[in-house]
C-alpha cells in the first residue's frame, strides 16, 4: 500500500509539524510512501532538512480547484497511490476531487487537529464526507463533536491521540540554565510555554502567582515563547511591574527544543481557554514535570485530575489560584503527579505507538 502524506499548508505550527512528524516516522520505518507540498513552504524546507524530497502542487484556485485536481488525478495514477492521508481542512475539496476523477481506487484518511463547531449536513459536505475512509481525531471532545457535527459513519470516526517523544532529562544541565536565566534553584518553578498572546493565557498565570505570593508562597514563574502580540506583551509587563513581582516572572524568550528544559521546573501549565488537544501537556508529563491544565476541549482527555496533574476551570484565576497552592506547599503530592503522570503518558502518548496505530488504521480501512 503506497501513501501519499498531502498538505499544502504554508503554516508553521503544530498541524503543519506533525505532517512532517508523520513523513519521518514513515522513512525510518520504510513505508513505501510519497509527500505532495507547496513549494518554498515551512513544511518544504522542514522536510528537506530531514533529506525527505518533496513533489509539489501548486493551486491556482483553491475555492475552484478543477483543474489542480485532475492534475492530482493524473498523479495518483503515475504514482500508484493507494492512501492519501490528509490535514489541512483547505486541501479537503480538491483531494475529493481528485478521488472522484481517479481511476484508482483511493482511500482518504483525514487527522483533523482543530475543533469543530458547527452542524455539515448541507449537500456540499455530505459529499465531502461520503468520500472519507477514516476520519481521525486527538480528543475525546473532538470525537463526539464530528458524531454530532457531521455527516459521516461513526465506524469511519477514530480516536488516536497525539504523541511525543520521550525526554532526555540529561539533555540540558538544569542548575546551569536555572541560574543563566537569573532563576533560583531553590524555589518552586513554574513554566508557561507557548506563544506570547492573550489566547495562550500568560495574563491568567501572572495573576494567580501574585495571589499566591500575597499569600506568602514562594514561587517563581518562567514564560517562554514568541512574542506574537506586543501591545499584550507591554500590558503583561506592566501588570508585572506595578504588583511588584519583576523578582518572580522571567521571561525567557523562544527555546527551540522546549522539552529539553521542561526538567528544569517543578511544574508546566497550559492557561489557554480551550485547546483542542494540548500538546505540551503529554510532552510535559513524558518529562517528569507535573502539569496543570484548563478543564475544556481536549486537556480533561490528558490529565485525571489530582492524579496525573491538576485541573482548573477554564479562565477562572480563583480556581489556577487554588490549584497551584496544592503542588507549591505540598512538594510531595507535586512529585507524585510528576510520577503518575509520567507513566501514564509513556503508555498513551507514546510518539512511536501514535504513529503506529496511525499506519495499522490507515491500511485496514
Amino acid at each position: 500500500m503506497r501513501i501519499l502524506e498531502f498538505c499544502l499548508s504554508y503554516g508553521y505550527g503544530g498541524l503543519e509539524l506533525y505532517a512532517i512528524n508523520t513523513a519521518k516516522f514513515l522513512k525510518n520505518s520504510n513505508y513505501d510512501y510519497q509527500f505532495l507540498a507547496k513549494k518554498n513552504t515551512f513544511i518544504d524546507n522542514k522536510l528537506k532538512g530531514l533529506k525527505i524530497v518533496p513533489n509539489y502542487l501548486d493551486v491556482k484556485i483553491p475555492s475552484f480547484p478543477i483543474i489542480s485536481a485532475i492534475k492530482l488525478a493524473k498523479y495518483l495514477e503515475k504514482n500508484k497511490i493507494d492512501i492519501i492521508h490528509i490535514h489541512w481542512r483547505y486541501d479537503f475539496l480538491l483531494v475529493v476531487l481528485a478521488k472522484v476523477f481517479t481511476k484508482r481506487k483511493i482511500k482518504i484518511v483525514y487527522t483533523r487537529h482543530m475543533a469543530l463547531t458547527r452542524y455539515k449536513h448541507d449537500i456540499y459536505h455530505r459529499f465531502l464526507y461520503k468520500n472519507v475512509d477514516a476520519f481521525l481525531v486527538i480528543s475525546k471532545a473532538l470525537y463526539a463533536d464530528a458524531i454530532k457535527y457531521l455527516p459521516i459513519k461513526t465506524e469511519n470516526v477514530h480516536l488516536l491521540h497525539h504523541g511525543v517523544p520521550a525526554v532526555d532529562k540529561n539533555a540540558i544541565n538544569c542548575e546551569n540554565y536555572i541560574s543563566e536565566s537569573g532563576m533560583d534553584i531553590n524555589k518552586f518553578r513554574l513554566a508557561i510555554f507557548g506563544r506570547i498572546e492573550k489566547g495562550k493565557g500568560q495574563h491568567l498565570v501572572v495573576e494567580a502567582v501574585n495571589n499566591l505570593i500575597k499569600q506568602g508562597k514562594d514561587l517563581e514563574v518562567g514564560i517562554i515563547g514568541h512574542v506574537m502580540d506586543k501591545a499584550y506583551f507591554s500590558a503583561l509587563k506592566d501588570d508585572i511591574k506595578k504588583n511588584g513581582i519583576e523578582n518572580n516572572i522571567f521571561y525567557l524568550g523562544f527555546h527551540n527544543q522546549a522539552t529539553s528544559i521542561m526538567p528544569c521546573f517543578d511544574a508546566v501549565v497550559l492557561a489557554t481557554k480551550c485547546e483542542t488537544f494540548g500538546l505540551v501537556l503529554p510532552e510535559a508529563m513524558r518529562a517528569g514535570v507535573t502539569v496543570i491544565g484548563s478543564n475544556c476541549g481536549g486537556v480533561p482527555d490528558i490529565i485525571q485530575h489530582e492524579k496525573t496533574g491538576l485541573l482548573f476551570e477554564s479562565e477562572n484565576v480563583i480556581d489556577l489560584t487554588v490549584q497551584l497552592s496544592k503542588i507549591v506547599d505540598d512538594k510531595v503530592f507535586c512529585n507524585r503527579l510528576a510520577v503518575e503522570g509520567q507513566k501514564d503518558a509513556d503508555e498513551r502518548f507514546s510518539e512511536e505507538k501514535h504513529f503506529t496505530n496511525l499506519v495499522r488504521l490507515m491500511v485496514s480501512e
